[in-house]
């Protein structure tokens, strides 16, 4: 299937759309042009889309260098990019230190470009009797919202969207996902029930493949099955079992994954790319945990996921530019999270396959839902059982990026089998890991399993590194009574109350 850029498309969405209605405007002579009463779903769709990528799934440079949502933070707490510098403009993220107004803007994203968005074409759907807009719209409703429970542990769902209700009472985790997984079977259904007007093109992801949004819901349904295995009062085997049956009408291969492509150049740039700049003065670069965890796995996807450095410097922190050379060989080293800052040419940036401004931005991998299979098949039938997926997906990956065949052949030749490694699961989720590189299902992974190992940074503001994204200030100043019936903290020490999946011990394999 060809799928046309993302910013030409919307274009064209606006373009055609604006051609159709122009007699209807012309002959509306009372009707205010400039405050229409409802937008045409071929309007929503496409920019409900574009606030998904931009603002809930992936990184968002905003004023001041603070940061939108889960994927950036939890890469800097994780280890994948570090801040080389001394302190953020205004929050310290690096030492967890997360003020209210910074969590503002991934909620009422989340809320209000997505899930909003979402209520009104269903609500237009209903009228027009189009069900397959309606099913991506409840789709996307119901993803976004285990994207913020996962998050923030209770959220406000069941009267969330009522008008008439200002201050929405909250749902506990348990609940939303509970209805999450009804939504997601509802809204599946509905994309396959076929109907008058389908997308097309105004289907910035699968240009109106239902297909492949069949596939993508089963998918999520998986991973968000996964995510129970651990949780308290849940049982592993039920959900495992559940996310295996899922998986089974889920992506067949590499080309069912959901991805927004991108021109590049100005207004047309990928989202990490807006985020990291790239530039020389930009000081968001590689961490030392990922570049040293390639190295010592002998990795041969370094150099493609991490940059050279400029400057050959000696070891250890410390130094200072003029005891640099420029490097005559590659020199990988990153940022060690959370200290000083040292000579920006002396650290690794981020690999451009990543940070470049027309690079792809994939909303869920192939080989991610294959080490969602590897793990459901551990829980269920063992390591043995779980070694094929595991398998493909480092291959897979691999394949994606680039790396020569040769070296990927070696690489394979050398991977233990699951059913040799001392902890299997551990090993999955290391894969996983790099998998997931710059995306947040490394820290969702993390408190699940208790993987990777990480220790907190020094001068910390709280003692761990979080669980949970503090308190949006907007909830405080406007649903405060909702809010308080939580019994979370809204101070920095909130950051340290599990949510309700990850409340239980991990299991260390």
């Amino acid at each position: 299937m060809t799928r046309l850029k993302a910013a030409t498309r919307v274009a064209l969405t606006l373009v055609v759309a604006a051609s159709l209605t122009g007699c209807d405007n012309f002959l509306s002579v009372n009707e205010d042009p400039n405050n229409p009463q409802t937008v045409a779903m071929e309007l929503t769709l496409p920019g409900m889309f574009m606030a998904f990528s931009h603002r809930v799934i992936a990184p968002t440079e905003q004023r001041y260098g603070n940061l939108l949502g889960p994927t950036a933070w939890s890469g800097e707490w994780l280890g994948q990019w570090s801040w080389n510098r001394d302190e953020h403009t205004y929050a310290q993220f690096q030492w967890y230190d997360v003020a209210n107004l910074d969590t503002n803007a991934f909620w009422s994203s989340g809320f209000a470009d997505v899930m909003q968005e979402a209520v009104n074409i269903m609500n237009v759907a209903e009228q027009t009797g189009q069900s397959e807009y309606h099913g991506i719209a409840k789709f996307m409703f119901a993803w976004t919202a285990s994207l913020l429970t996962d998050s923030f542990g209770p959220i406000p769902l069941t009267d969330a969207f009522d008008t008439g209700n200002r201050n929405p009472t909250y749902d506990t985790q348990q609940e939303v996902y509970q209805r999450v997984f009804v939504l997601i079977d509802e809204a599946i259904a509905e994309m396959q029930a076929g109907g008058p007007n389908p997308p097309g093109y105004t289907d910035i992801v699968y240009a109106g493949d239902m297909a492949k949004w069949v596939m993508l819901a089963n998918t999520v349904k998986a991973r968000l099955h996964l995510r129970l295995v651990y949780a308290p009062g849940e049982n592993t085997q039920e959900h495992a079992q559940a996310a295996l049956a899922a998986l089974a009408s889920g992506f067949a291969g590499p080309d069912d994954v959901p991805l927004i492509l991108y021109e590049g150049g100005s207004d047309a740039e990928q989202p990490w790319y807006r985020f990291a700049d790239q530039g020389y003065g930009e000081p968001s670069r590689a961490a030392e945990y990922t570049v040293e965890l390639l190295r010592t796995m002998n990795d041969p996807r370094l150099p493609i996921m991490i940059r050279p450095a400029d400057l050959a410097c000696p070891a250890g922190a410390g130094y200072q530019r003029e005891d640099c050379t420029f490097a005559t060989t590659a020199v990988y080293r990153g940022h060690p999270s959370g200290d000083p800052g040292q000579p920006d040419s002396a650290i690794s940036r981020i690999g451009s396959f990543f940070a470049a401004d027309s690079a792809d931005v994939i909303w869920f991998t192939w080989e991610d839902a294959k080490l969602v299979e590897a793990e459901a098949l551990l829980l269920t039938s063992g390591a043995g059982a779980a070694d094929v997926p595991y398998r493909t997906a480092v291959r897979a990956n691999m394949e994606r990026l680039g790396v020569p065949a040769a070296e990927i052949d070696a690489y394979m030749i050398a991977l233990p089998p699951l059913a040799s490694e001392a902890q299997p699961l551990r090993a999955i989720i290391m894969q996983k890991y790099l998998v997931n590189f710059l995306r947040d299902e490394v820290w969702h992974d993390w408190r699940r399993t208790g993987y990777p190992e990480m220790t907190p940074v020094a001068e910390a503001v709280i003692p761990g590194i979080p669980v949970r994204l503090r308190t949006p200030a907007a909830e405080m100043q406007f649903n405060s009574e909702s809010l308080a019936a939580t019994g979370i903290s809204t101070g920095l020490d909130g950051q340290l109350t599990d949510v309700w999946w990850a409340s239980g011990s991990p299991i260390v394999q």
